[in-house]
């Protein structure tokens, strides 16, 4: 049966504050916690998974101070994700930013075992991850938004990600975290006959789940609902 990731730290459990949501997501026992990374305006490393908030400005146009008054109970820096989650659970690092790689990953290696972390993100990150940490496991990520783009981008990129081999040896991922919607359609099976491990992101209907779940080729399912893979893997 898959790994679970529980995505954001998801525990089942609506309106409590950041650290106390990855505290009950350990406590429930999954294999990982995913969280994403991005940097503020005076370079501090939070934990937000957009790029904006709900007022629309940009993470990375706030100081931090600035950006707890806006978040509230939800504001995090990375350390004190680690303070709360290193050494206790797997942790699934998805960088959202590229270009300070090395320090996202040292802070993380130092306190966090190689074997107990995980990274995923676009292709120029993981390529600059795996050629400065090479036994950093990373995994490229598929699903791109593509709102807005042109009709010839939109191609160009599903095709990519439908067929992934050719960027996958470019950038050195050890596997690919796939959405849902396109791991329905032939990357699946694609990526086993490459022998390429799959996770896939993010399942929140429980039979989609327990599909997934259900398929030797998901080595990891990533989900805003940990307790219930959790309750159909032990089933």
């Amino acid at each position: 049966m898959p790994l679970i990731s529980a995505h954001r730290g998801a525990c089942g459990v609506e309106g409590i504050g950041a650290a106390e949501r990855y505290r009950r997501a350990i406590e429930l026992g999954v294999d990982y916690v995913e969280f994403d990374v991005r940097r503020s305006l005076d370079g501090v490393m939070v934990v937000c998974h957009d790029a904006c908030t709900v007022s629309g400005r940009p993470i990375s146009k706030y100081a931090y101070a600035d950006l707890t008054e806006e978040l509230g109970a939800g504001a995090m820096t990375l350390d004190e994700l680690l303070d709360v989650a290193a050494g206790h659970v797997g942790l699934h690092l998805d960088l959202k930013e590229a270009g300070y790689e090395a320090l996202v990953v040292d802070t993380v290696l130092a306190r966090c075992p190689l074997d107990r972390l995980v990274i995923t993100s676009e292709d120029a990150a993981v390529r600059a991850i795996k050629e400065q940490f090479p036994k950093v496991s990373a995994g490229l990520s598929l699903g791109e938004d593509l709102a807005g783009a042109s009709p010839w981008v939109r191609f160009r990129v599903r095709l990519g990600e439908l067929f992934p081999r050719r960027r996958v040896q470019a950038c050195h991922a050890d596997f690919v975290a796939v959405h849902w919607r396109l791991a329905e359609l032939s990357v699946l099976r694609y990526c086993a006959r490459a022998g390429i491990p799959a996770w896939v992101w993010t399942v929140d209907d429980e039979r989609e789940m327990a599909r997934f779940m259900a398929d030797s080729r998901v080595t990891t399912l990533i989900t805003d609902h940990p307790e219930i893979a959790l309750r159909l893997r032990s089933d």
